[in-house]
């Protein structure tokens, strides 16, 4: 069953949301592009080893999209979790294109793309690693140990994989996702005797769940941005143009007529997501632009955020599903 499901990652939305608001002149505004190209095409990578994994048996099989756990020390993250009473399973993902051509002795992958060379870490090596701190996350958990195995999953079906020495050691860890279902078979076979009950697996999911924790990024500071450069007020659905108008209970778009009474939700997950995660009726008038404080309360209001009191106005906060 799918314990963790497949999300899009917050990082992602709030690149989205920058690239709204960031100006077009702004000297970072490249840089954002290029970061949420990056982060969409891993995504979407995601998205294809989660059509094969659809298929496999939804009681034998216990699956994890996207964990960030932490050792004690540090995190780690894992693309991927496959939990069965037999056996654990660990995949690295990666969307990559191209030609790749994997170098153990230099622990990096070259990939030759529009005649471009590029080096990368050797996501064999990353995967190991995961494997080894999922192992000792076990421990720490008080679980016992279990068989663990990893794969490296090229999601993009016409990239070309090569090695420059051992083919046949590095095509036992990495393969196209559409071979992973048969890849599964022979790990079944593997290790075909339980090691773990059902009673102890469902605990170990309730754990992972409890456990997990997603990765917070100040986007702004990350790419040198200042909540003053952000473009304020609200964005057309239609055709993304900045602001709308609030009139008669409706917002209104000068620019492509649209109109919407809603449209201010979406103005307040990037408030949450870009400056911080709580606003008040103050701060949100100043980012959607509405003058009054009454209509600002009823339109935050019907949002249904969970709140808090100061002494003088409520406090609404961003919900931790959102």
């Amino acid at each position: 069953m799918i314990s963790k499901s497949l999300k899009v990652p917050e990082l992602n939305l709030q690149l989205e949301a920058l690239l709204r608001r960031i100006p077009e002149q702004h000297p970072a505004r490249e840089k954002v592009i290029s970061e949420y190209k990056k982060r969409s095409a891993g995504f979407k990578g995601e998205e294809r080893l989660f059509y094969y994994l659809s298929f496999l048996e939804p009681k034998k099989y216990w699956i994890f999209h996207d964990l960030r756990l932490s050792n004690g020390s540090q995190f780690f993250q894992i693309d991927a979790l496959l939990l069965t009473a037999n056996f654990g399973l660990i995949l690295e993902v990666k969307n990559w294109t191209g030609t790749l051509i994997f170098s153990p002795h230099f622990q990096q992958v070259i990939r030759i793309h529009n005649d471009k060379e590029e080096g990368f870490p050797d996501p064999i090596s990353q995967a190991r690693h995961q494997t080894n701190q999922f192992r000792n996350w076990l421990g720490l958990n008080g679980f016992p140990d279990i068989p663990l195995e990893f794969l490296v999953v090229i999601s993009h079906p016409s990239t070309i994989i090569k090695a420059e020495t051992d083919p046949l050691q590095i095509s036992k860890v990495v393969l196209h996702s559409h071979h992973l279902l048969s890849k599964m078979n022979g790990i079944e076979n593997k290790f075909p005797q339980e090691k773990t009950d059902s009673k102890e697996i469902r605990k170990l999911c309730r754990t992972l769940l409890k456990k997990h924790i997603p990765a917070q990024s100040d986007i702004l500071e990350h790419f040198n941005v200042s909540a003053e450069e952000i473009l304020t007020g609200v964005s057309c659905p239609k055709c993304t143009s900045l602001p709308m108008i609030f009139h008669w209970g409706k917002w209104h778009c000068p620019m492509c007529l649209f109109s919407s009474p809603l449209a201010h939700e979406a103005a307040v997950q990037d408030y949450f997501r870009l400056i911080k995660q709580s606003i008040t009726n103050s701060e949100f008038r100043s980012f959607t632009h509405i003058p009054s404080p009454y209509t600002a309360s009823r339109l935050l209001s019907r949002m249904n955020l969970s709140f808090k009191r100061n002494k003088r106005h409520r406090i609404y906060e961003k919900s931790p599903e959102q």
